[in-house]
């Protein structure tokens, strides 16, 4: 019988799972204060930005290990706003009540929690550039630079020099200074378009390619870039324009430069593919390898190393950029069989996501997908998270943890991090969905925008309250419920993705992504009959891998034979039925109206007095709250001549206020509504007047 056992790795070791708390109040033995300023010259402008400051035990290097299954860190953020050359930020304290504006740390809250010892302490300013969007949604996010997006030290990035400190656990005050700028590491080859994404130097079968995306530099109100790393196959001649080649287009995280697949990483794969072989060992023969093109898109984006490939509110039209922009210049200048059967969409993890995504939306576009251990694909299970019927995303009803990320030793579940110690990690790195880490780009492509212009988050980061309405908004994102709601209408995808999509993953998934293929083969088996997409669970298998845990030239040889199968001259040809233009979803139109500015104005009322304009003494009158985002903590106050009369008192968005006019005068129902990474906002009713 498989055990489960619970171990997480923090600051001095192990550590609990505390349930969240405000340190605000509490008492701690230290008093450690750490300032923070500017060296002349290297600020020209005030900036809106993050401070990350990290203190690392015994001299450690302290970006070393930041993970959060093992990093010894210390690790505190702060926002800074119009941080200027002359300006200093102080650290102190820590609090879970207002982790946008204050300070706030990991593993614990508090900077007096930090154990006396000696440390390595640095500090990091990750600078924030303020844009107005197409659909007039005002945000200040960090734009990556051909460094991956990384949650800490990217490009740009003002740093401290490291220095040894004995914290005393005492009044102590620290002064850092920012002396450096973080550059991205040189390469050789031809940029464009600036400090964004790099084409790098290119060999005879790797290419890169990048243009400027009009779609997303519009949305974006600057030059956003899209590119790609090509591997050609060998014997590819450029004046040779009769012979075509199916393209495998591979999805990933950020892979910089380093090609794809495992070309320019695996030596032995490459010293192959450049001959055209597949290596036959000491038993058999070489033989001739599947004559294909490999192609690794660059995508960095703000919120994360990658955009997720689709078109998303918070994003913008990264899936429009990469298929209707990117892959038609990839087909222009590479010699590409132009047609959706020799369209091929393969990836692992978010990878796997995206890949299946693509087939999903465009069907009209790409012929199938080889989606190996994605991220979650029914919300039902978002990791080991049950979105749709939970109360909260970090404790269970009978109050153990949500478990997020395990391994297993001899066949015992160790689970190395809960979804609150993941979420509470990220925090340091960034509010408001910019930490730049996992379930925070999640947030900002599975969600709409919220009314504060930023991602609509589903849970408080801070304590998991889960808010079912802002998770609704997540539906058009939940990929079994996308098929089955389109199942017969006019996208039609019972027929149109019937035998094109094949999904791999083990039942011993690090991260838990089992669980939520076995939702999505269950919700498209339960319209489609048992096997409609083609699902594989490995039992026992961990995350990582080829597509079912195939050797390279093995799965190679798979995607080859599944195009030659489905081309003009193939056993099961696709019809121009199942890949019209009608299958198309994720249009860019759709997903900005239900999820944009606009959107998120919409949803907003004030409150409402229900009664007309005259009453007389002794009305009861009953009163709306008025619309609000989701998670908004509401405070009712009524009014009496423009000033408060009677108690305040708290109220729920949706629910009903009550009042009896006792007193003559102009009344009023006034809400005060706050919430983490919002503005604290008061809204007025409609004004009753009461008469005699």
């Amino acid at each position: 019988m498989l055990k489960t056992i619970i171990l997480a790795l923090a600051a001095a070791g192990t550590h609990a799972f505390p349930a969240p708390r405000d340190l605000a109040e509490q008492h701690f033995p230290n008093n450690l204060v750490v300032k923070l300023s500017v060296a002349s010259g290297l600020l020209n402008a005030p900036t809106d930005g993050r401070i990350v400051l990290m203190l690392a035990p015994n001299g450690t290097d302290p970006l070393e290990d930041t993970d959060v299954t093992s990093s010894p860190n210390a690790i505190f953020g702060k926002n800074v706003y119009k941080f200027g050359p002359k300006d200093t930020v102080t650290f102190s304290g820590g609090s879970n009540i207002s982790t946008e504006t204050g300070v706030y740390g990991w593993p614990n809250v508090s900077l007096n929690q930090t154990p006396p010892g000696r440390y390595q302490v640095q500090a990091f300013l990750t600078k924030y550039e303020t844009v107005t969007r197409s659909d007039g949604s005002k945000v200040s996010v960090h734009f990556p630079c051909g460094d991956g997006a990384p949650n800490v030290n990217g490009f740009g990035s003002l740093t401290t020099p490291p220095v040894d400190i004995d914290v005393i656990g005492g009044a102590q005050t620290l002064e850092l200074k920012f002396e450096n700028i973080t550059a991205v590491e040189p390469f050789k080859g031809k940029e464009i378009g600036g400090c964004n994404q790099a084409n790098y130097e290119e060999t005879k079968n790797l290419k890169y390619v990048k243009i400027r995306s009009k779609k997303l530099s519009e949305f974006w109100g600057r030059d956003m870039y899209v590119g790609a790393n090509v591997v050609l196959p060998a014997g590819y001649s450029a004046n040779d324009t009769t012979t075509r080649y199916p393209v495998i287009y591979a999805q990933g995280h950020w892979d910089g430069g380093s090609g794809a697949f495992r070309y320019s990483k695996d030596d032995e794969f490459t010293a192959a593919w450049d001959k055209g072989v597949i290596p036959g060992g000491n038993t058999t023969a070489d033989r001739p390898a599947p004559k294909l093109i490999l192609v690794t898109f660059r995508h960095e984006a703000p919120f994360y190393d990658d955009s997720y490939a689709v078109n998303t509110a918070n994003l913008g039209p990264y899936g429009d950029a990469i298929n209707d922009e990117l892959i038609p210049h990839i087909e222009e200048k590479f010699h590409t069989i132009r047609a959706p059967y020799a369209r091929i969409q393969e990836g692992g993890s978010t990878g796997g996501w995206e890949s299946i995504a693509n087939v999903i939306f465009r069907p009209d576009l790409f012929g199938v997908c080889f989606s190996s251990y994605p991220d979650s694909l029914d919300f039902h299970r978002h990791q080991d998270i049950e979105l749709y019927r939970a109360k909260n995303a970090y404790r269970r009803e009978d109050g153990s943890f949500v478990p997020s990320i395990r391994t297993h030793e001899n066949r015992t579940e160790v689970v190395l991090a809960t979804a609150a110690l993941e979420n509470h990690w990220e925090l340091p790195f960034g509010t408001a969905s910019r930490s730049s880490n996992q379930w925070d780009i999640w947030n900002a492509v599975y969600g709409i925008q919220g009314y504060n212009n930023y991602p609509l988050e589903p849970w408080d980061k801070v304590t998991g309250e889960i808010y079912p309405e802002a998770v609704e908004f997540w539906k058009p994102m939940d990929l079994s419920n996308y098929i089955v709601s389109n199942w017969n209408n006019s996208r039609n995808l019972g027929k149109t993705l019937a035998g094109r999509i094949y999904v791999y993953v083990g039942s011993w998934d690090n991260y838990y992504l089992n669980e939520g293929v076995q939702e999505f083969q269950k919700r498209t088996d339960a319209v489609g009959g048992a096997g409609w997409a083609n699902i594989t669970i490995l039992p026992e298998k961990r995350h990582g891998g080829n597509y079912q845990d195939r050797e390279i030239w093995d799965y190679l040889t798979l995607v080859d034979s599944w195009i030659k199968d489905h081309g003009p001259n193939g056993t099961s040809p696709l019809s121009s039925e199942v890949t019209a233009p009608t299958t198309r979803g994720n249009q860019w139109e759709e997903v900005i109206k239900r999820g944009g500015r606009a959107a998120a104005i919409a949803r907003q009322a004030p409150p409402a007095i229900n009664s007309k304009e005259k009453i007389t003494k002794g009305t009861k009158l009953d009163a709306s709250v008025g619309r609000w985002d989701p998670g908004m903590k509401l405070e009712a106050q009524w009014a009496l001549n423009g000033k408060p009369t009677g108690k305040a008192f708290k109220v729920k968005p949706g629910k009903t206020a009550h009042y009896k006019a006792e007193k003559k005068g102009r009344l009023e129902l006034w809400v005060t509504g706050s919430k983490r990474n919002y503005d604290t906002e008061t809204r007025r009713s409609n004004a009753v007047t009461v008469e005699k």
